[in-house]
């Protein structure tokens, strides 16, 4: 899925993993999104909030 960000240092908001385009995992979370490496990051970082 392409949304037109920029991919340069991006980092998953849990693991700090880097991340691209081509493999971020996206979530919404109070009207917010928010981008991961992986669905198991996004719900630990869900949870922590």
């Amino acid at each position: 899925m392409r949304i037109g960000i920029k991919d340069e240092g991006l980092k998953c908001e849990h693991c700090g993993a880097p991340i691209t385009e081509e493999d971020m995992y996206i979530r919404e979370i109070n009207g917010t999104k928010h981008y991961f490496c992986c669905s198991h990051c996004a719900d630990a970082y869900e949870r922590e909030k």
